[in-house]
């Protein structure tokens, strides 16, 4: 029998050894008080059970424990230490599964500074994310990635993601958003690229990024704190928190682990003075030159320039149209330096309740609270950092996850139940002058109908566009509970295998008002919902609020997977296959209502105001009562059975290669305005008649992968090679062409081609280098529907960039003195890519308008140039060509016994590297890194 134990200076990772068979055996550091390697210093604390001992002594025969004691001293030396996972739902060495894995231990993610979603992905070369700031982000694994609405309607309209979130064993992903929980007192990180659909179901279709806690330990009395404050180049100082307490309430049996922590991050984007008003150039007498602007002003001037009888103007044959007037809008009150400030708070409370040597029970509840102000994207135009916004932007952010987990043993049968309920709340208020920029009904909102309608009006019902300033509240409720019961065999039988049942039941309520309405323009009335609708907000809503989601999106999944595995040749060749069946039911049920239908008041041509009506709205018209519409469609149910297949061959000792086909999918759902039938709204395009639901999506992933320990175990490294087949994607559009409401719809088919990976060396005793890579060549490959939206065949995936790289070099050297002086470097890579795979949501010209009032019809010759239908009046392309960047961090410090001193340097040449960027309503914002960082961290254990 051999079990070795390795151990790592600088990663503490605890690795058992390869036989399969373990030893009770605990390494235990005072300073942070879980079978875990700290890792700086070579004094550790062994407690062997007696039955450990005894057991390890009959193994190991004459002469081999000073055998074994020489060799693990060599390992704590010279070797790379494993981390531990649950990637396949046990406990195994990373390096022993067959699966593209990547685990940074606790001990790392303080090392690197790690305590927010957009740090991490730094280190993780294959994921990417749509980021609009905290806990407003999209992620992505392997170039699975289409972008993602704005957060606007991200609740309504939005697809579920592609990559699976958890939190230990508990599901926490979010439609539009991710639950951005701060990084504190975690056992590790784990993110699992490619479909893990048998183990983790729904969602991780790209994969599944894992947030494992620490667990309350039981034996002793463990505390701690870290403390940092850093200052941004122009921006503002961030100051930040954390501590912990781990009380053993009975040795050995009952312990309680509580957690705190607050960080307030200063901002370093400055809102700088403006102006804004509804755009509009007529380009009057400018032969060659068609008008730009709002995309309604521009086609009623272009439709109106037709010959009449009775009417003449420069380059037009004869037109009725006169430009509005159009007032302007300042942001004095909002103008400020560095305002997109961000504060997390909260804190994790946990207890874990040793029953018996077979049966415990773990519970934990964590909350936190993510308040930011201001926008965490800039606007190029505007200047570098700056951007011009006319109204308030926020973000609370609230949420409450509890979990609960029994484990036991039957026999040699593990069995464990777990289960889960998170309460989350976000309510975002945003700006939203800007959309008068593309807003095809927009001059119905906040101008006198004579600048909707037919010019013929003019005069009678008034021709000014009044201040553009709006904004809209978004006000997202989820509840999730989630139940799963699992068993797993012996790990070291020949054949074994983990099954289990799953049940998740997923409710968001989706409230979001839109404040478009000009009092100036009529818009006198406050309303409530109509009753017809059976409102889940059933306020009076504010004067301004012209339209309205009022949605319950609901998301019921059972499911009954298992994986097992058999060694065709023992601890050589292994043959693993897995799937899971599911059973998904998707409904929605509320309604969108707007401000149409005999809302204004009475206009007064002498006096271009407007007074009450004798009997004024009380209630919103009903845009789309979908109780209704989906009456016999809702819910939807789809059911269907995702498979697994690998082939590993373990190479000696801690080597192995493997192959693996896997299968992922995501649920499909409704969407808020089917077409029935073709209408002035909807558009006869045959693919896109009937815009009510949408279908699940699934890819499949064939790979090939290795890890290799080389070196006398000096050397990791790791690869994977894939192919993936992502089929009826969905994606989510904004065209007013087609529908003047966002939508989803399986639009195309795509592949990805790609090969990733990690290595670690550890060259000296004291210096180590990690390093990982994923080059991607995704395409777009079928369109699933006759479209001029999405980009051209062949074409690449949004955020996947061909080539992505980081390496980080640490040194640390324990003097005689028992300092421990270290020194660590990072470099971080990212090659182009685009932002999103839609090309554009060009408003064209209609061959007829009804909205002017008449029915002026296109081509017509307008300043010499002759417009046709279909021509594009705006020009957004919505997919912005991202540059590559390349970042450099750096820290050094020292530590002894139970304390730490680190100085550290984030985005040290001060790149502004294109996160994302977005043209949504008509201006170009680009998110960026956080400028130049410099800070002070110190950290106390006992």
């Amino acid at each position: 029998m051999r079990n070795l134990i390795y151990q790592s200076r600088k990663f503490g990772q605890l690795r058992g050894g390869d036989s399969g068979f373990s030893l009770p055996l605990e390494i235990y550091n005072p300073c942070i008080g879980e079978g875990w390697l700290r890792g700086r210093k070579l004094k550790t604390y062994l407690k062997i059970s007696t039955a450990a001992f005894v057991l390890a002594s009959l193994g190991a025969g004459v002469g081999a424990a000073p055998a074994f004691a020489q060799q693990t001293a060599e390992e704590d030396d010279r070797g790379i230490a494993d981390i531990v996972v649950t990637a396949t739902r046990r406990e195994e060495s990373a390096n022993r599964v067959p699966l593209a894995i990547t685990a940074l231990g606790g001990d790392t993610l303080g090392d690197l500074n790690i305590t927010k979603f957009d740090k991490l992905i730094e280190y993780l070369p294959n994921v990417r994310s749509a980021s609009r700031g905290p806990g407003a982000s999209s992620i992505f694994i392997r170039g699975l990635s289409t972008d993602s609405p704005g957060l606007q309607i991200a609740g309504t309209a939005g697809a579920q993601p592609t990559v699976a979130l958890y939190v230990n064993d508990a599901p926490a992903s979010l439609v539009g958003r991710n639950l951005d929980l701060y990084a504190v007192d975690l056992q590790r990180v784990e993110v699992l690229a490619g479909p893990q659909g048998t183990l983790f179901g729904a969602s991780a279709m790209g994969g599944a990024v894992r947030y494992i806690t620490n667990k309350p330990d039981t034996s002793e009395f463990h505390a701690g704190f870290n403390a940092s404050y850093a200052f941004t180049k122009s921006g503002e100082e961030s100051v930040a928190g954390d501590a912990f307490i781990n009380i053993p309430i009975i040795k050995d049996k009952l312990a309680i682990r509580a957690v705190f922590y607050t960080d307030r991050q200063g901002g370093y984007i400055d809102n700088v003075a403006g102006t804004f008003q509804m755009p509009f150039n007529g380009n009057v007498g400018i032969a060659g030159k068609l008008p730009t602007g709002n995309p309604l002003l521009v086609m009623r001037a272009i439709q109106s320039c037709q010959a009449t009888a009775t009417t003449v103007v420069p380059n037009c044959n004869g037109s009725q149209y006169t430009p509005p007037t159009r007032q302007s809008i300042n942001n004095d009150a909002f103008i400020e330096k560095d305002y997109n400030d961000a504060t997390y708070r909260g804190g994790r409370i946990a207890l874990t309740w040793n029953i018996s040597d077979d049966w415990s029970i773990d519970l934990m509840h964590v909350r936190q609270e993510l308040d930011t102000d201001g926008v965490f994207d800039f606007e190029p135009d505007v200047g570098d950092l700056k951007v011009t916004k006319f109204n308030d932007n926020s973000l609370r952010d609230r949420v409450n996850l509890s979990t609960w987990a029994v484990n036991g043993r039957l026999g040699e049968l593990d069995l464990i139940y777990t289960g889960s309920f998170m309460k989350h709340r976000a309510t975002q208020i945003a700006d939203y002058a800007g959309y008068s920029n593309i807003g095809l009904y927009l001059p119905y909102y906040e101008c006198d109908r004579g600048v909707y309608y037919t010019a013929a009006y003019n005069g009678n019902i008034g021709n000014t566009c009044y201040a553009p300033n709006k904004s809209y509240q978004v006000r997202n409720r989820t509840k999730r509970l989630t139940q799963e019961f699992r068993v797993t065999t012996p790990a070291d039988k020949r054949i074994r295998g983990t099954f289990g049942l799953f049940y998740d039941n997923n409710k968001l309520f989706d409230n979001t008002d839109w404040s478009y309405l000009q009092e100036a323009a009529g818009f006198i009335n406050r309303r409530a919902p109509n009753p017809s609708v059976n409102a889940n907000d059933t306020s009076i809503r504010p004067v301004k609020v012209g339209f309205f989601n009022d949605i319950q999106r609901k998301d019921k999944q059972f499911a009954a997977y298992g994986e097992a595995s058999f060694d065709i040749v023992p601890e050589k060749l292994i043959l693993t296959g897995g799937l899971r069946y599911y059973n998904e039911k998707a409904s929605i049920n509320g309604s969108s209502n707007g401000s149409f239908g005999g809302a204004r008041g009475v206009y007064n041509p002498a006096t271009g105001t407007y007074s009450p009506s004798a009997t004024p709205p009380a209630f919103y018209n009903v845009s789309a009562n979908l109780n209704v519409l989906y009456a016999d469609a809702s819910p939807a149910k789809y059911t269907g059975v995702l498979y697994k297949a690998n082939l590993t061959y373990r190479i000696g000792e801690g080597s192995l290669i493997y192959a693996t086909y896997s299968d992922g999918f995501r649920p499909g759902g409704f969407n808020r305005r089917p077409c029935r039938v073709p209408s002035a709204i909807c558009p006869t395009n045959a693919d896109f008649v009937r815009l009510g639901t949408y279908v699940p999506d699934k890819v499949q992933n064939y790979e090939i992968g290795g890890k290799f320990a080389l070196l006398d175990r000096q050397l990791q490294l790791n690869l994977a090679a894939y192919r993936i087949d992502w089929s009826n994607v969905q994606i989510t559009v904004f065209d007013q062409n087609i529908s003047n409401q966002t939508f989803t719809t399986n639009l195309l088919d795509a592949q990805i081609r790609g090969i990733e990976g990690d290595l670690t060396w550890r060259a000296t005793q004291e210096l180590t280098l990690n390093s990982a890579f994923s080059y991607n060549d995704s395409e777009l490959s079928k369109y699933r529907k006759n479209t001029t939206v999405l980009r051209p065949l062949g074409g690449p995936l949004a955020l996947s960039p061909k080539f992505q790289f980081n390496a980080r070099l640490f040194w640390e050297k324990e003097l005689a003195s028992g300092l421990a002086p270290f020194a660590q470097v990072g470099f971080h890579y990212v090659g182009k890519s685009i932002s999103d795979v839609i090309d554009n949501v060009d408003i064209r010209y209609q061959a007829s308008n009804p909205t002017l009032g008449y029915a002026p019809s296109i081509p017509v010759t307008y300043n010499g140039v002759l417009v046709r239908p279909g021509d594009v009046i705006v020009p957004i392309p919505a997919a912005q060509k991202l540059d590559s960047y390349a970042t450099f961090s750096a820290s050094f410090g020292v530590s002894k016994d139970e304390w730490r001193l680190e100085l550290f340097g984030d985005n040290l040449t001060d790149e502004r590297p294109e996160l994302y960027k977005s043209g949504n309503d008509g201006e170009l914002r680009t998110t960026t890194s956080r400028p130049r960082t410099i800070g002070l961290r110190f950290s106390y254990k006992i």
